[in-house]
């Protein structure tokens, strides 16, 4: 049976720079790129491996514990930037009495903001706070703080190209005149928040690294999940319901504000331009003789929200029975979390991520299982088998998959004859490379349906005459750190290019891919093996 996916045009790939949040907590705000962002499917990765320290006993001779990789000086906080503040490292017991890892279980609500433009990652960490299955992965239960074994240490956990890795730091947080620098609890005796982002920032070698990013980023490298990324502007009446599906079964949701001239007359709304929220809450409820759909939005600053229809206090709550206030936990006050209906919500935002543990093969919204899983390790190498986009000559000389399909009855059934894949593509670009003059390389990844199986590298013969299948999700090169595409296809073989977009680009990579039915996926003809010093797992073989 012929594949009955749609069939690309050649050489018509659009390369798509990305738009990063980048507003903080000051009066000054960074310019940004204006370039359009459309909506695609694409998750992240960092290094992997030990980050130092042990989980063994820290305390000598009576003293806490000491990080010695990342010290607490200004070479952690800033590697590029200057700041006039006196600050201070103090442990929790120096900033505040009777100081607690947890107060009452994990919330959206304890996020609050420092003075580092990080929301990218706060406003993913909020909406993760609620779910404890995510949150034990990231404080493993080991942490004794609080106790009288607490020994200065703090152990966190990220997710790092395909493997979780352990990351130990000491309490000593960065203060200015006794308050918290960056991200804290809004419970002042609360200090999870404040160290699970200075992991993050030893992960990445200093507190600036973390400056400006994508919630997808932040919602991988805290769950190892996969993100899809949707336009509001282009979302139709109907797919309300897809976001509160997605949003009931557990995905988390970040979204982006529009930042655009009328910047003054936004932020006379209440909404912060080119800004990071999370939903918090997805419902359509009875009001007059009709129905509204609702989206409850949350700010990582805990303060400045959207003051139009169905903000906290307006007159359209008059028109609500109070048992459905009740039920939709309506405050009035300056938490940082708001309701909006739907249509101003798709004026209100240029960007939505849905986050799911695992893909969304249907597109209905809801995170399927991956019955099979399965992950490649590579690297492409300057002058060898880094050979650029369809467009190049040299195509021919990227590396070279071939994956099978086997057939399945049953899952065939549910998706028209037809087998659902999910193919996504990490480059190894850690966040302290971009101070260091880095670039993100755009890439991306072709398919081509086989006939007949190959033993050696296909020539460049065989592109001229063979053009590549089309994802459902119109996936485009881009230059971020993951993209990823959603197939149905036919049993059978077919070719999997991953490639950067300019030849000569050297980089390791990991190529994952998910189905519900059996698949396997062995190099073909020039596979590299990955760089060790980029990700502390040099292979190009596969694991299930």
């Amino acid at each position: 049976m012929g594949c009955t996916i749609t069939i690309s045009s050649r050489k018509t790939h659009d390369v798509i720079k990305p738009k990063i949040a980048t507003t903080d907590n000051s009066s000054e705000h960074t310019e940004v790129r204006k370039d359009k962002l459309t909506p695609r499917n694409w998750t992240s990765v960092v290094k992997a491996g030990g980050i130092g320290g042990g989980a063994g006993k820290a305390r000598r001779n009576g003293k806490l514990f000491v990080d010695p990789d990342f010290r607490a000086d200004m070479s952690s906080i800033f590697k590029h930037k200057v700041t006039a503040k006196k600050i201070i490292w103090k442990r929790p017991n120096e900033i505040i009495f009777n100081p607690v890892l947890v107060s009452d279980g994990t919330s959206r609500h304890d996020m609050k903001q420092g003075e580092l433009n990080d929301c990218w990652f706060l406003s993913t960490l909020s909406a993760i706070a609620e779910k404890p299955q995510l949150m034990e992965k990231i404080i493993p239960v080991d942490n004794t703080f609080g106790t009288s074994a607490y020994n200065g240490k703090f152990h966190c956990r990220f997710w790092q190209f395909g493997k979780w890795v352990d990351v130990y730091i000491d309490d000593l947080l960065p203060t200015v005149n006794g308050d918290i620098l960056f991200a804290h609890s809004s419970d002042p005796t609360e200090f999870w928040v404040s160290l699970v982002e200075k992991a993050y920032a030893k992960l990445n070698r200093s507190y600036e690294a973390l400056e400006y990013g994508f919630e997808a980023d932040a919602f991988t490298d805290l769950t190892g999940g996969l993100a899809e990324w949707y336009n509001p502007a282009d979302l139709k009446e109907e797919d309300f319901y897809l976001i509160r599906a997605a949003f009931q079964c557990g995905a988390v949701i970040g979204c982006l504000s529009v930042d655009k001239g009328d910047r003054d007359e936004r932020e006379k709304k209440g909404m912060v331009s080119n800004h990071s929220y999370v939903i918090t809450g997805v419902e359509e409820i009875p009001y007059l003789q009709n129905t509204a759909k609702l989206i409850r939005m949350r700010n990582p600053w805990g303060d400045t929200e959207w003051n139009g229809a169905w903000c906290d206090g307006s007159d359209e709550w008059c028109h609500v029975p109070e048992s459905v206030q009740l039920e939709l936990e309506l405050k009035t006050q300056d938490d940082g979390e708001f309701w909006m209906n739907y249509r101003d919500f798709r004026k209100e935002y240029c960007n939505m991520i849905v986050c799911n543990l695992s893909p969304d093969f249907d597109h209905d919204g809801i995170s399927d299982k991956a019955e099979y899983q399965l992950n490649l390790y590579g690297r492409w190498a300057r002058g060898i088998n880094a050979g650029g986009w369809l467009e190049c000559e040299s195509f021919h000389t990227n590396p070279q998959y071939i994956l099978t399909l086997h057939t399945d009855i049953n899952v065939q059934r549910r998706f028209n004859g037809r087998l659902p894949v999910v193919v996504s593509l990490l480059q190894v670009f850690q966040r302290q490379h971009k101070l260091d003059g880095g670039e993100m390389f755009a890439i991306g990844f072709e398919i081509f349906q086989l006939f007949n199986k190959p033993t050696v590298a296909l020539t460049k013969t065989f592109f001229d005459h063979n053009d590549p299948l089309m994802p459902e999700n119109e996936e485009t090169y881009a230059e971020y750190r993951e993209t990823s595409g959603r197939f149905f296809l036919d049993p059978g073989q077919y070719l999997l290019v991953p490639t950067t977009q300019q030849i000569n680009q050297q980089r390791s990579y990991l190529l994952r891919l998910f189905s519900v039915s059996r698949m396997e996926c062995v190099p073909l003809d020039n596979v590299k093996e990955g760089l060790s010093e980029e990700t502390g797992t040099p292979s190009s073989h596969q694991k299930h």
